[in-house]
């Protein structure tokens, strides 16, 4: 079982009365933010987005920020030095991209030509109706627009083997979220 710290737990910047564990606080300011918007003024850490701080002690927390030490530490560190190894040549090359066209990706037409079920969202049901249709047409290839019994004895559809061993063909349908 997991044992809570005492450096688990903290306080909300807006109202002290929070306490929460660390790992939600910034879930919590998100709403505590809308809440206290006109009462409370709060001033973010330039080292760390994370702090807010009243006004009256903001310059003090600025001086003594943990996330400051970290920073400096980078800053005044002399920069990694740059051997054989870490340098390469420059790579050149005869192809450009730019200079190829090459049309846009359409997602839709990319869809229609491709073995993909479309699904008939957003549409009126006698839409619905046509574009499942359409589809049956499309993926199984249908030639006429005769009903589905009509239109099975004339393709070879995928079969399924039921329990008692015999062969019964199964019909593709279009998924129907509206029932």
């Amino acid at each position: 079982m997991n044992v809570m710290d005492a450096n688990d737990m903290v306080c909300c910047p807006y109202n002290k009365a929070h306490r929460m564990l660390r790992k939600k606080l910034q879930q919590h300011i998100l709403k505590c933010r809308e809440i206290y918007k006109d009462e409370v003024e709060l001033l973010v850490c330039p080292f760390n987005k994370a702090h807010l701080i009243p006004e009256p002690d903001f310059l003090q927390h600025t001086r003594s920020c943990f996330d400051r030490k970290i920073i400096a530490h980078y800053q005044q560190s002399a920069p990694a030095p740059l051997n054989d190894d870490t340098k390469h040549e420059k790579i050149e090359s005869e192809e450009n991209w730019d200079d190829e066209y090459v049309p846009d990706y359409d997602p839709q037409q990319y869809a229609i030509n491709a073995n993909i079920v479309r699904e008939p969202n957003g549409m009126f049901p006698s839409q619905r109706k046509a574009f499942i249709k359409q589809e049956r047409k499309r993926l199984l290839g249908e030639d006429s627009d005769d009903d589905a019994t009509g239109s099975q004895q004339k393709m070879k559809l995928p079969t399924k083997a039921n329990s008692t061993g015999t062969q019964r063909p199964t019909l593709y349908k279009l998924p129907n979220r509206n029932r």
